[in-house]
Order: structure tokens, then sequence, then C-alpha cells
């Protein structure tokens, strides 16, 4: 046995090259940044703003068309996701439980680290921000530890995975009822897109901008069908929707006995060399000069068009211990959202009604905390002076006595008292 056995880095580089360009797509068309997780997530964190907000209408259809691919790929390529290697030594079943948490886990870390493979992997390296090497480093190492500690001699591997010989393989593929259950669920998401549209005519009484922005929004709506379209194409090529692709890169045990699988590196190196590119026509993020750098989406109205590229640089807790459970379930479970939702609409059980559900639920908790986390913020801040209106004059006379902005309120109020009782013209 050697690495080379298993080992498929053309077709890696093929389709990581594809995803990226599905980023680059939706970066220099619409402005918007390819986040599977954040995708995904919306749909029940914010469920009201992304089926009504016209500004959200793109996911939507982003959606639709990713169902509506993988569903055509399972169709025509069946054999497409086969995967040999499950069950072999080294490369075990994820158990029930395994698909719970590890969905829990994924959702929870990439809502509080605000990413994953592809938005922090492919999308954040590409544009140098040390935020998404921070991530990207926690999710892999974290990852990496987990599915390499979590092997037959690890003291939790029996409640989260087992062998081809324990389980019948049979309950991890399609039925008809799941196939069902997709199909609906996809079905309504595109139809919810395409009633959205339907309803954003006949706005006569919209003002000039109001108009023109729903014009950008709707300039969204075919990129954003090609981006998806070449994502789900990246993910079959590269072959990242078969488990043993993942688990076989994560699993270090793997190196010793020669089938460890390195193709994941090669799928992120193509994903972010053509996202990279795509970051040098777009102005602020061009680490080389082009005169040619664009500062609005070509889709996009110049008037009101422009790039949602998150330019946060903070490390903070919520950032590294995010993207540490992230990993931690991506190595329980081995699935990422991207894979994760091609699997689902392909109508595959374990992931339909295990994983997904508990993503939802971790990506739920994950916002809460958030906002938590915000009032907490908010409700700590130092209020200003209870009275805003003081006369010029008044303001002035503070400012010459030497007033220092680090000063408590009480001093502030205080001294305010003082200058209110003189009478001012």
């Amino acid at each position: 046995m050697s690495i080379m056995d298993y080992f498929t880095p053309v077709t890696g580089l093929i389709g990581g090259s594809l995803i990226g360009l599905s980023a680059a797509v939706l970066l220099l068309l619409n402005g918007d940044i390819l986040g599977a997780s954040g995708i995904a997530s919306s749909f029940v964190v914010a469920p009201k703003k992304t089926l009504v907000d016209n500004a959200q209408l793109w996911k939507l259809f982003f959606v639709g068309a990713f169902f509506f691919t993988s569903r055509i790929f399972v169709t025509v390529w069946p054999d497409s996701l086969n995967d040999p290697r499950l069950g072999s030594p080294g490369i075990p079943l994820v158990s029930s439980a395994g698909y719970l948490v590890g969905g829990f886990l994924v959702g929870l870390g990439t809502r509080l680290g605000n990413g994953c493979t592809t938005g922090h992997g492919i999308c954040g390296l590409a544009r140098m921000s040390i935020r998404s090497l921070a991530g990207v480093s926690s999710f892999m190492l974290s990852g990496v530890l987990t599915a390499t500690i979590c092997n037959t001699d690890g003291p939790i591997f029996q409640h989260l995975h087992s062998f081809s010989d324990e389980m019948d393989l049979n309950v991890y593929l399609p039925n008809k009822t799941s196939v069902i259950v997709s199909s609906v669920l996809g079905s309504l998401i595109l139809a919810a897109g395409i009633i959205r549209l339907l309803m954003t005519r006949g706005q006569e009484s919209a003002t000039e901008n109001e108009k023109l922005e729903l014009e950008n929004n709707k300039r969204k709506l075919l990129p954003a069908i090609a981006s998806a379209f070449l994502f789900s194409i990246g993910l079959v090529i590269s072959e990242m929707t078969v488990f043993s692709k993942i688990y076989g890169f994560l699993n270090m045990n793997l190196i010793p006995a020669g089938t460890w699988d390195p193709t994941l590196l090669m799928v992120m190196g193509g994903g972010f060399t053509v996202s990279f590119i795509s970051y040098q026509w777009v102005q602020g993020f061009n680490l080389f000069k082009n005169s040619r750098a664009i500062d609005c989406p070509l889709s996009q109205n110049a008037e009101c068009g422009k790039f949602n590229v998150p330019k946060n640089k903070t490390i903070d807790v919520n950032l590294v211990c995010g993207e540490v459970l992230f990993g931690i379930g991506w190595g329980t479970a081995g699935w990422c959202p991207g894979p994760a939702m091609f699997l689902a609409f392909s109508g595959y059980p374990y992931l339909l009604y295990r994983w997904w559900p508990m993503f939802f639920v971790g990506a739920f908790l994950g916002e809460q905390i958030k906002s938590l986390q915000n009032r907490l913020k908010e409700s700590r801040t130092i209020p200003g002076p209870k009275d805003t209106s003081a006369p010029e004059e008044v303001e002035q006379t503070l400012d010459e006595k030497g007033f220092n902005a680090s000063n408590s309120t009480l001093d502030v109020d205080k001294s305010y008292q003082e200058y209110k009782t003189f009478p001012v013209a």
C-alpha cells in the first residue's frame, strides 16, 4: 500500500479550481462571498429576512440551483458518490450519534467563527485575511486531532463510529422516502425564490434608489445560479462528497499505514489559487498593482452596487473557539456544510435526518450566544451625559477647563450641573 493508491491530485486540483471559480463568480459579478455555512444557517438564524428581503433573494436561487444540479448529477452519474473504502481500516462508519454530534458542533462553530472551509478557507485566505488564517489553522488542527484520536483505540469510538461488519451499509444510502423528502425541501426553496421574484414586480411607488437596488438584486440571480452550478460540479469532481477522501486526510494514523489521502490539499490549493486571482481585480484587496481593478461588481449598477467583503481583522475568542468546535465536528462526522448539502439533496438519510437538523440547532444556539454577548457589551457601556442639549458656550467652557473624555460619567454630570446654574444669553 502507498499514498498514491488513493491520492487523486488531478481531479482534486480541477475540482478545487472549479470551487474557486464558483467563489470568483459570486465575488466579481455580485460582490458576495461564497460561504456555505453562512448561506445555510441564514434559513434558521434569520428566516424572515432570507425569505423576504430582496437583497437575500440570490441565496434562494443559489440553494435552489445547487439542489437542481445535485439531483442531475446523481441521476446521470450515480456512481460518483460511491465510496469503496468506507468501513475499511482507518475509514470507519459514522454512527447516528456521530452525525448528531458532528452536525451540532459544525453549526455552532461556524456560526461563532463566521465561516467554514469555503468562507475562511477558499475566500478568506485568498484575500490574505489574518482572521481567516487563524480560523483555518484552528479548524484544521482540531479536525485532524479529532479524527486521529477518535480511532478504534479511542475511548469514545464505540459511541461515534463503527465498522462495516457491525452495521448495514445500506442504511447510509438514499432510499425512496429520503429522496422524496430531499426533493420536496429543494423544490420548496426553489419555489420560494421564484415566488419572491414574481412579488418584486409592479413596485411603481418605489423611489429611484429603491428601483436601482431592486434591479441590482435581480441581476445577482444568474451569477448565483452559475456559482451554485460550479460549486456542485467542483465538489463531485474533487470527490469531496466521498467520506473516505475527507476522513482519509484528517486521520493521521493512516500515514504509517501508507493509506493516507492528501487530495484535500490539492482541492484547497486549487480553490485558493483561483479565488486569489479574482481578488486581484477588486480594488482594496489586490496585492499587485492593477489599473483595471474594479470598485463595483460587474453585474451591479455603479450607483448603488458594492462589494460585501468582510474587513474584520480581529482574532477573538469567538473566532478561535468557534472554529475549533467546527473542526471537532468535522473530524467526528467527516462533513462540512458544502458536501453535506450536496449529499442531503441527493437523499442520504443520515445527513438529511440527523446532521442537518443538528446543524441548524447549533447555528441557532451560536447566534443566540452572539446576541447575548452583544447585549452584555451594550449594558456595560458607560452612558454619556443625560442632557445633550447644553448651550454652545457651556460646552466650550467645559473644554477650556480641560475636560478629559476618560473621566467618569459622574464627574461629567457634576461639572455640567455646576455650569448649568449660570445664566446663558
